[in-house]
């Protein structure tokens, strides 16, 4: 994303000068981050060594809130580009309160980054001074370089001056708390008390003060434990709770009552979507190694068994057979939408291929065709490795990248279209009025004159196929995670958000290091809107040249509110003799399986797929997962806490007569 957005009208570029440096060799001076010179090699700052520390400090016009920073780039990757670094704020040049931890792609493309702008009671961090301090360079052993920073924020003179008092107050509050620590931990009751009551700052929250006076001033460790089970059921454990290690837990779907044993067939490419208000998972279509399907089934959690709706939809008005197509749900109305589908063009002859979309009402077992081709009504043209979600609250579906299913004409004019293909853009479709609007058409293809120079006119939300994306219903956001476009096109931020309501995009920036989920086509995200969490599953990898193709199964959580990464399940193992000892015990790597997560039960469920085996191109599954990521509970937690207590306890009592037998010998 080329600029930072806000909801805020207030949010603007700020000005700033040089104010110091650690180092910078001959022609590469600071002052050349002013200018964003994308083609002059010679326009960055460039420190003498990567002996550290090495640092630029900013000094900013007037004192802001700076709430964005920008990064641009020389206009090929090169060796001096920070794979690591800090960046620091403050009212003073010597203030250090951290604002962000990151790094740049060693690319040619504009990053922005969302820099901490608030503390813990939501007061503003005001900041004079940038202090942007490198840590490490793509290049082992080569000096740091940075081209061009720019900073946005709020610099009103009214918002600031509140938000320094209110940030002088806070910080005066931490420091008398601070103090008060101290005294208590040592005793000085007195001191203590005098300070507390001049001061009228609350130390902690009143149920901690009332355990410390139940355990430290009494000594009444059963009255603890009876107050730690009172704050686990009133839930001021529930954050703590949260920040604890997950613990995934794969197990196959037992199926109950199936004395037939009909279940789906082995296929990948296959669509899956659920109503957990229902507990029923459906799944439709897929290829089976040698031809598409078209039988629809669904899967009764509270049951265990699966039950075939139709083995061809076609039959009763529904969509011919396909794979790589892609469907979703409305829990409120019943109804599951089908739009895409994969299509071997070079081998057809004839009309182009129509992007035809269907609704299937489940509660009168009923298809309907919406429409024959999407793209006559404003949507989009036939596309594969596409996304789409439904947003019950509006009636509306969005529909986001994909790679367009060219006609057999423009292949066989274009030998370059496999590895220039065409991505759809980002699309919405109003259920209630049956129409499409295009919220962001795809045009990084589209070509334009102007006096002569040919420019091209790429957007600030690029499409991919392959990706995933995921709607928060009660943030009103739609998340896009990983994709890929071709390898000379890397234009696509790796996670970003767009508002429904006020169609802002922002760009999320990943983790620096390799500790991130890979972003290729194998990725199957899902969301769970009551924790705040986003889940990713990576799996095989059908792009051989990447580095994450190393990591084959994994699992990632992502806080929402608290912006972090965290990967709960690895495993690296690509033996087939392992895996086939470890078929009954967790899911073999594969990718073109599905996955869809149970909100209501909090269980994730994957099914089918292809293992990409060589000996065995037309291989593909049929096992049926499911997926529990254990987290730590009440009960558990009491537990903790009792053993904990009773260990002080029991570390007291042994001290106490120690410390008599010191007094009788040494008095």
């Amino acid at each position: 994303m080329d600029e930072p957005s806000t909801s805020s009208n207030l949010c603007k570029k700020l000005s700033y000068s040089i104010h110091s440096y650690s180092s910078f060799l001959p022609t590469y001076a600071p002052e050349n981050i002013l200018q964003d010179n994308q083609k002059d090699q010679s326009s960055r700052w460039s420190s003498i060594s990567n002996s550290p520390p090495q640092y630029l400090i900013l000094k900013l016009q007037n004192t802001s809130i700076v709430k964005y920073i920008k990064f641009g780039k020389y206009e090929r990757p090169h060796v001096c580009n920070l794979k690591r670094f800090k960046v620091y704020g403050g009212l003073e040049d010597d203030t250090k309160i951290e604002l962000l931890y990151s790094g740049l792609s060693n690319n040619s493309e504009i990053e922005t980054f969302n820099l901490r702008h608030t503390l813990e009671n939501s007061t503003m961090i005001p900041v004079r001074y940038i202090r942007l301090e490198p840590l490490e360079s793509w290049g082992s052993n080569f000096n740091y370089s940075l081209w061009y920073v720019e900073l946005h924020g709020i610099d009103d003179s009214h918002i600031i001056s509140n938000e320094i008092s209110r940030f002088y107050q806070f910080r005066e509050e931490t420091l008398i708390r601070l103090c008060l620590k101290h005294f208590r931990q040592n005793h000085y009751d007195l001191a203590a008390n005098v300070l507390l009551h001049s001061s009228h700052v609350t130390l902690e929250h009143p149920f901690l003060s009332q355990l410390y006076e139940t355990i430290v001033t009494h000594g009444n460790y059963e009255m603890a434990e009876i107050s730690m089970d009172q704050a686990i059921n009133d839930g001021f454990l529930e954050g703590f709770m949260k920040s604890q290690s997950f613990k995934p837990v794969w197990s196959l779907v037992k199926e109950h009552g199936n004395a037939s044993k009909k279940k789906p067939c082995m296929r990948g490419g296959h669509q899956m979507c659920i109503d957990s208000a229902a507990g029923i998972i459906y799944l439709l279509g897929g290829w089976d190694g040698q031809k598409d399907l078209s039988d629809l089934w669904c899967f009764t959690i509270a049951t265990g068994t699966w039950r075939c709706i139709s083995v061809n939809v076609e039959e009763h008005g529904g969509p011919s057979p396909r794979s790589c197509h892609k469907i979703c749900i409305d829990m409120e109305r019943k109804q599951i939408f089908v739009l895409g589908r994969f299509y071997e063009v070079q081998s057809y002859i004839g009309d182009y291929p129509q992007s035809d979309f269907y609704v299937y009402d489940i509660e009168q077992n009923q298809w309907t065709l919406i429409c024959a081709d999407t793209s006559i009504m404003g949507g989009p043209k036939l596309i594969f490795d596409h996304q789409l979600v439904m947003d019950s609250i509006s009636s509306t579906i969005y529909v986001f990248g994909g790679r367009v299913v060219a006609s057999s004409s423009r292949c066989g004019a274009n030998e370059s279209h496999k590895q220039n293909p065409d991505f759809s853009g980002f699309y919405k479709y109003h259920v209630p009025t049956n129409t499409w609007t295009c919220i962001l058409p795809d045009t990084y293809h589209e070509i334009k004159y102007l006096d002569g120079v040919v420019t091209h006119n790429p957007q600030s939300v690029a499409s991919r196929g392959g990706h995933s994306i995921l709607l928060h219903s009660k943030l009103r956001r739609i998340y896009i995670f990983g994709g890929q476009r071709q390898r000379m096109v890397q234009r696509c931020p790796e996670f970003l958000w767009y508002d429904i309501e006020t169609g802002i995009t922002q760009s999320m920036p990943m983790p620096a290091t390799v500790d991130k989920p890979p972003v290729g086509y194998t990725q199957r995200a899902t969301i769970d809107t009551d924790n705040d969490e986003i889940y990713i599953l990576s799996s095989l990898s059908k792009d051989k040249d990447r580095k994450e193709d190393k990591v084959q199964n994994a699992f990632w959580v992502y806080f929402i509110k608290q912006n972090k990464w965290i990967c709960i399940y690895k495993n690296h193992n690509s033996d087939e003799q392992y895996w086939n000892r470890m078929q009954h015990i967790e899911p073999c790597p594969r990718f073109a399986y599905q996955l869809v997560y149970d909100q209501k039960n909090k269980i994730h469920y994957l099914f089918g797929g292809n293992p990409g085996k060589a000996d065995a191109q037309n291989l593909r599954l049929d096992d049926f997962w499911e997926l529990k990521v254990h987290r730590c509970t009440n009960t558990e937690l009491s537990i903790q806490c009792k053993l904990l207590i009773r260990k002080s306890k029991l570390v007291l009592c042994s001290f106490i007569p120690t410390i008599n037998i010191l007094n009788t010998i040494m008095f």
